[in-house]
């Protein structure tokens, strides 16, 4: 009944010890340590709080306890009889050789078996992200062939673990069995020329078995006890570094009326090499204002975006929305004020309400509509089967170019954000619906949003604009671009522009589709 209490409370104490510290990590975690590249959990550490979960839930901290008391057991031995005392050490000498030497063994087999299966991890993750590409790329073949070698690395690896595994827990079954067996002779023995009693021949059998147990059980967990050692180490590694990353002093400004987004000096590094894109970034963008970045591909322009939405970490400078540092807000702080159309849409593998309302745990209908509405969107979901409840995959391949733009741009603007970035926008979206868009452009400027686009050329809109150029990461001098000085492309028809047209919600995203 002890030993399936002390399981007990073993059990419930690793459960807590994991939800204590991802609570810490979760809360501790910076926003470019959130959700990194190639992990499968959402930050840095979860992963080793997962692994020492289940070191404690395993038994292997019992297995610790209790080889703490072999030394005691072992003096016992020796004072009931000196001759059975040397007979059980013998035994423990034994079990700690081969325990030593399963380590040698067993250790290098057993990483070779932790990256073939991490290697099944990876193809599984492909075939799940890029199903679509796999199958309409001609990449099948290619894909089924690494799969059947990569699982025959898997397999064999496995195995050869395996033997080894079972070959050195025989030894040490038979090691424990043989030391009971000479325990026992050697107290019949003495039993038998009267230097012991039965009581005491019975009491070192059991002893025995305490002393070497343990020992058995210990080599088992030896590569589970490293293994947590490590995840341990690099735990107190990744939170130090988020003390000292917070200690640091973040600048923040006095609030301004006529400042809403600052950039001060910001450069920005490449994720790929580490070089450096963005360099001395700097602007002031008012409230209500429309900016336009332009330059080539590859300036750096999707990094400067990231970096104002709080996804890329900046090497130096300060970026302030409304005198708050950007890299003082929390990820809820960042999603309610900055909206983000990427360039290349992409989405949680969920609903169309799921996605437009980002996970928003206090999500109702009529926000949702809400922002679909403004895109010109609502009228084609509701005549969906499942409506907002359809299931998208993350690619959202059921839908056209088309409709993931206007899906990304019903999401960045689902929290009414107080700055909207445009990571080269579709322009054909302008031009398909433009008094859905004018209209929302309107609307986001009187209210007071900073609309900011980043784009190859420019998107030639019927508003002032600040106009910055980008070439080799440096942001040239700014320059206002009046709306009347803006030749926009008219149709060669003599009919009226489709701006006046009156499209309703459905024929328009019809054509789209």
């Amino acid at each position: 009944m002890l030993d399936f209490a002390r399981k007990r409370i073993i059990a419930r104490f690793a459960a807590q010890f994991q939800e204590r510290l991802e609570h810490t990590i979760l809360g501790a975690a910076e926003q470019g340590s959130m959700f990194p590249e190639g992990k499968s959990k959402p930050a840095v550490g979860l992963d080793e709080a997962d692994v020492l979960r289940g070191f404690f839930h395993s038994g292997g901290l019992i297995s610790v306890m209790d080889l703490i008391w072999t030394p005691m057991f072992v003096a016992v031995v020796f004072v009931l009889h000196p001759i059975l005392g040397y007979v059980c050490l013998a035994g423990l000498i034994a079990m700690v050789t081969l325990v030593a030497i399963r380590l040698g063994f067993v250790g290098g087999r057993q990483d070779r078996n932790k990256d073939c299966s991490n290697r099944i991890g990876e193809l599984k993750k492909m075939v799940i992200a890029s199903r679509e590409t796999v199958r309409g790329q001609g990449m099948s073949t290619g894909y089924k062939d690494r799969w059947m070698r990569a699982r025959e690395d898997s397999r064999d690896s496995a195995i050869a673990l395996r033997d080894w595994v079972a070959w050195f827990d025989q030894l040490s079954s038979t090691t424990l069995l043989v030391t009971r067996y000479a325990v026992l002779a050697s107290g019949a023995y003495l039993v038998l020329e009267g230097k012991l009693t039965v009581g005491a021949m019975v009491a070192c059998a059991f002893l025995v078995t305490r002393v070497l147990v343990p020992v058995n059980t210990f080599a088992s967990t030896v590569p589970a006890i490293f293994e947590a050692l490590s995840n341990w180490r690099r735990l107190k590694n990744i939170l130090a570094k988020w003390d000292v990353a917070t200690s640091e002093p973040f600048l923040t400004a006095p609030p301004n009326k006529r400042v809403r987004l600052s950039l001060r000096g910001v450069s920005v590094k490449s994720p790929l090499d580490g070089t450096m894109v963005v360099r001395q970034a700097t602007m002031q963008l008012a409230p209500g204002s429309l900016t336009q970045v332009c330059g080539t591909s590859g300036q750096g322009k999707s990094v400067l975006a990231k970096a104002i939405c709080g996804i890329a970490r900046t090497t130096s400078g300060t970026i302030t929305l409304d005198g708050a540092n950007v890299a003082r807000m929390t990820d809820a702080e960042l999603g309610a004020a900055i909206g983000y159309v990427p360039q290349n849409p992409r989405f949680i593998a969920g609903t169309i309400a799921e996605n437009i309302s980002r996970l928003d745990p206090e999500i109702t209908p009529e926000k949702v509509s809400k922002a679909a509405r403004k895109v010109c969107l609502h009228g084609w979901i509701s005549q969906l089967p499942q409506g907002y409840q359809t299931v998208l995959d993350p690619c959202a391949s059921t839908l056209s170019q088309g409709q993931r733009q206007q899906l990304s741009w019903a999401r960045a603007l689902y929290h009414e954000p107080k700055v909207l970035v445009l990571d080269e926008p579709d322009r054909m979206l302008f031009e398909r619906l433009p008094e859905t868009m004018d209209k929302l452009m309107d609307g986001l400027l009187k209210q007071g949003t900073v609309v900011l686009a980043l784009a190859r050329n420019s998107l030639n809109l019927e508003y002032d604009y600040l106009h910055f150029n980008l070439a080799n990461g440096r942001l040239g001098e700014s320059k206002r671009v009046r709306a009347q000085n803006l030749n926009r492309a008219k149709p060669a028809s003599t009919k009226p522009p489709s701006k006046v047209a009156v499209l309703s919600e459905t024929t328009a995203l019809a054509g789209n589709a």
